[in-house]
């Protein structure tokens, strides 16, 4: 009985040593390439590829990591993507914006969406509508591209670079094989894209995701000047005014400088 207790005891303070080496393999994704190999992800934890093997096995019947079956290569499931997207609904911004949404889209008369970056890029975090003027396919926690998506090009033109680059070159060599009209294929279009958005304060795509939408997204701060988000307003493409100076693009600037002064975000002219 004392032993039994004196093992008990040694497992709450060492803890479960199979857990540790579960989320051995999970960290191993982090910062790999986009869909890493098995010797991969064996090397990132120091251990046997057979013992990984296992543990990836069991990750998969939950959901929590995928295998391509053509490629054999891993990426993370939507059970871990959920996971993330729970430890994200803590933070301050999003909490922020589920309290203000319903009435920015009161005031702009278009669904809006507060997106956040995430380990696999630009992720939707909050999503108010104006029911029957725009039907939704996506979801929160739905990865945006960053060519492609309003919400995308303010990551893109924010962000570091080597955050955003491991995200935008493969994206731009399946856009070289399938080109999408006002999207960048190369560095070069990327950077003048990039430093248009700056300029602007907000960035625009008129179809390029979705041929039935048009939208406008602009950059949301944290106190510490850091990119907090992104704060995007949409709507069907032909009733949804996606001029520059239109009101849709005057009142999202509006709600995303007001989102950025409730994190407590300091502007160049002190507003």
């Amino acid at each position: 009985m004392a032993t039994s207790t004196r093992a008990k005891v040694g497992e709450r303070q060492n803890g479960v040593q199979s857990a540790v080496t579960v989320l051995e393999v999970l960290s191993a994704f982090v910062g790999a390439e986009q869909a890493p190999m098995l010797k991969t992800l064996a090397e990132r934890t120091g251990m046997h590829p057979a013992k990984v093997h296992r543990y990836l096995v069991s990750l998969c019947k939950k959901g929590y990591v995928e295998q391509n079956q053509d490629t054999s290569r891993y990426r993370l499931g939507p059970a871990s993507l959920r996971l993330a997207f729970a430890a994200l609904s803590a933070v301050d911004g999003i909490q922020l914006a589920r309290l203000r949404m319903p009435e920015f889209v009161r005031r702009a008369q278009a669904t809006m969406v507060f997106s956040v970056w995430t380990l696999s890029g630009p992720t939707i975090a909050v999503i108010e509508t104006v029911p029957g003027v725009l039907t939704l396919t996506v979801r929160e926690g739905t990865v945006l591209p960053i060519l492609r998506s309003s919400t995308g090009r303010v990551f893109g033109a924010w962000m570091p670079r080597p955050q955003i680059e491991p995200l935008i070159q493969p994206e731009m060599a399946q856009l070289r094989r399938e080109p999408i009209a006002g999207v960048p294929t190369s560095v070069a279009q990327a950077d003048e894209l990039f430093a248009d958005v700056r300029r602007r304060g907000l960035s625009r795509v008129t179809g390029q995701l979705s041929s039935i939408a048009h939208s406008f997204a602009a950059p949301v701060w944290k106190a510490s000047a850091e990119l907090a988000g992104a704060l995007t307003v949409l709507g069907p493409a032909g009733q949804f005014d996606s001029s520059w100076g239109s009101p849709h693009a005057r009142t999202l600037l509006q709600c995303a400088a007001e989102l950025s002064q409730g994190l407590g975000y300091v502007g160049p002219d002190g507003a």
